[in-house]
């Protein structure tokens, strides 16, 4: 399999830019801001400093950013800093713009960077087919590894690298995405009016913050659910039996 120079150039930028960030998330102390709760902390304090001073235009300037970030970082931290700030309802709008945002800069760069490799790799066999399936399919495709929370990065250059068309991509990450973020925002944002008048653990439990949390825990489970439904019904009537 040739590989043209351009191609194995274009590959390796990407490589390195995987390496900064892993480096970054996990050898520096910036990477706290992402994987601790403290980090997450403080990070939604700083994007606040910028959301405040930019006035009229916070909210544009938070769509900016989370789209920006989620090009290396994980969503739920800028997810849960867009409710914090703007409360449940305003939180969920901008977060779904910059996620979307992010997810669809996401898309061009990894058909820009990843495509050409890809292409010597799905030219023939299986592979091949499966690429020209994401292509038919590739708004099904993207729905539902989005609604089963598949790695939000991973499927935005993935799915650059392969022949789904963007149409299918972008409306795929919307629908797919909105259910979560709705729940991650409202969970969030009904944190923050609590927190305004919070007077003891007691507060916590009520339907606002309860309701938000079940759903989020299930949506974690749903896919190994739905999983051991289809094992189930595919093993209840023994072939030949029916």
């Amino acid at each position: 399999m040739a590989v043209k120079k351009g191609t194995l150039l274009k590959s390796f930028a990407f490589l390195l830019f995987c390496g900064a960030v892993g480096y970054t998330l996990f050898l520096t102390p910036a990477g706290g801001l992402f994987l601790t709760p403290e980090g997450r902390r403080e990070l939604a304090g700083r994007i606040d400093l910028f959301v405040d001073a930019s006035g009229v235009f916070g909210p544009a300037v938070f769509v900016l950013i989370y789209g920006l970030g989620v090009l290396a970082f994980p969503a739920t931290p800028f997810t849960a800093a867009g409710a914090l700030i703007f409360g449940k309802y305003m939180g969920m709008a901008c977060n779904l713009l910059g996620a979307v945002a992010g997810a669809s800069a996401s898309f061009f760069l990894g058909r820009y960077f990843l495509r050409g490799l890809a292409e010597g790799f799905l030219a023939k066999g299986r592979l091949a087919d499966l690429d020209r399936k994401a292509e038919e399919h590739g708004f099904s495709v993207v729905f539902y590894l989005r609604i089963f929370w598949f790695p939000f990065i991973v499927l935005n250059y993935a799915a650059g690298a392969t022949r789904i068309r963007f149409s299918d991509y972008f409306l795929g990450t919307v629908f797919g995405i909105a259910p979560a973020v709705a729940i991650v925002s409202f969970f969030f944002g009904n944190l923050r009016e609590i927190a305004a008048s919070f007077r003891g653990p007691s507060d916590l439990l009520q339907a606002d913050i309860l309701v938000p949390a079940a759903l989020l825990a299930l949506t974690f489970f749903l896919p190994g659910l739905l999983k051991r439904i289809r094992k189930a019904r595919g093993t209840a009537i023994p072939p030949g039996d029916a």
